[in-house]
């Protein structure tokens, strides 16, 4: 393997990990911050280290994320959880919810990242929350209505920015989770009004993944 020049420093941190871009729930946050053994910050992004897991949220696009990631010690042999928002590409979503990604294509400059256009994600058994297929876009103006169309008849149903630089960086699969914000139509992207239902979602969600690795019921 070639040595790249960007060598930092390693961080240690459990062997679990929540990736989760933007925390959005502040009493959540504040009652998961409590419980940490100890946080920093990192590239400006927080670190809360648990007993079970470490968090990293504050980031925004693959860029930032991957550099994150290669301060982590081991990172590419730990297990990694994400939690991100997504766009629904469905007409029949007209409000927030969780989903559970399964598997996710690459659009745009991701399209010369791999020749495999569509990569696996880990398939939680529990049936916990719906399962779908996404496609992550490297930039937001990306979709328009002939993109739409395309990704439709590919079966697509959710859009994002991270899952599929991240499942080639990491060269594994991992859980990814979503909650929807708003529905992408060949009119425009529509965000959809109840935030208290998407904090909602994105609570229960986050709880989910939180029982997940306190109880050490992490998927094989």
């Amino acid at each position: 393997m070639t040595k790249t020049l960007f060598s930092p420093k390693k961080i240690d941190i459990p062997d679990s990990v929540v990736l989760i871009p933007h925390f959005y729930d502040s009493d959540c946050f504040q009652k998961i911050k409590k419980r940490a053994l100890r946080s920093f910050f990192l590239l400006g992004s927080e670190v809360l280290v648990l007993e079970r897991y470490a968090l990293i949220t504050g980031f925004l696009g693959y860029p930032y994320l991957l550099t994150l990631l290669e301060f982590i010690e081991g990172i590419k042999e730990k297990e990694i959880f994400f939690l991100g928002t997504a766009g629904s590409l469905e007409k029949n979503r007209d409000r927030p919810c969780s989903l559970h990604i399964t598997s996710v294509a690459a659009s745009g400059i991701f399209r010369f990242f791999s020749t495999r256009k569509t990569l696996e994600l880990k398939d939680l058994s529990s049936g916990e929350f719906e399962k779908v297929r996404a496609v992550s876009v490297d930039i937001v103006q990306r979709e328009t209505r002939k993109w739409l169309r395309t990704q439709i008849n590919r079966g697509i149903q959710v859009v994002e920015m991270e899952l599929f630089p991240l499942r080639i960086y990491l060269k594994k699969s991992f859980v990814a989770l979503v909650v929807i914000s708003d529905r992408v139509t060949e009119e425009g992207i529509k965000p959809f009004s109840d935030t208290k239902g998407f904090k909602c979602e994105f609570v229960r969600t986050f709880g989910y993944i939180d029982y997940l690795l306190d109880e050490n019921k992490i998927p094989v």
